[in-house]
């Protein structure tokens, strides 16, 4: 079977037109978030053992 460019099907986008559907946008975000969620959570999860050694 043919690839789908010699075919005239559609090729995958290159560059910024990567980020040009709202999906692709919100997979962006989707990182950002998890990042900061996962960077609270360690921080929060630190405090919280050096209060419970401290008691």
């Amino acid at each position: 079977m043919a690839p789908a460019a010699a075919t005239g099907g559609s090729t995958l986008p290159s560059g910024f037109s990567v980020f040009t559907t709202l999906p692709d946008l919100l997979f962006i975000f989707e990182f950002v978030f998890s990042y900061i969620a996962t960077l609270l959570y360690v921080v929060h999860a630190v405090f919280s053992l050096i209060r419970w050694k401290s008691s």
